[in-house]
């Protein structure tokens, strides 16, 4: 048999999930999340992947520095190339990780989402100033 609660007069049912015993007495428990996420293991944890991937940053501008000038110039050019096609045809972050065929690792390259998101945007705003509304065209030879 179902077990029917009797709202108190002050309360107001929705009919939904946070009105269920279960989630009132989940909703009373304390929140542990971020006494664990504070905890000195955690901060030690987030401490060494920062410096992590600051020395993974830092190794892979020292051997772009090293490069020939020639070797800079084509790495330069055929990654300028690459993003550009992909994020003109409208690429996705993931999409151009996988056109650039670093699909998931370059996930952790947090500034490539950063060049994506000013492509996009510069792209977008390119194929905006492109868009004429059909009333301006009325006397054009395009209609």
């Amino acid at each position: 048999m179902k077990e029917v609660r009797i709202l108190m007069e002050n309360e107001m049912s929705t009919g939904e999930l946070i009105d269920s015993p279960k989630f009132q007495e989940e909703l009373s428990k304390q929140n542990t999340l971020r006494e664990t996420l504070n905890s000195p293991e955690m901060v030690k944890m987030r401490e060494d992947l920062a410096q992590a991937h600051q020395e993974s940053i830092d190794k892979s501008v020292g051997w772009y520095y090293n490069l020939s000038e020639e070797d800079k110039y084509k790495a330069v050019e055929a990654l300028c190339h690459i993003m550009c096609k992909a994020e003109r045809e409208g690429t996705s972050h993931r999409g151009l990780q996988s056109t650039l065929g670093l699909y998931p690792q370059a996930f952790w390259i947090d500034d490539l989402m950063t060049v994506h998101n000013a492509l996009w945007v510069e792209f977008q705003d390119r194929e905006s100033n492109n868009w004429k509304p059909k009333e301006n065209l009325k006397n054009s030879s395009l209609l």
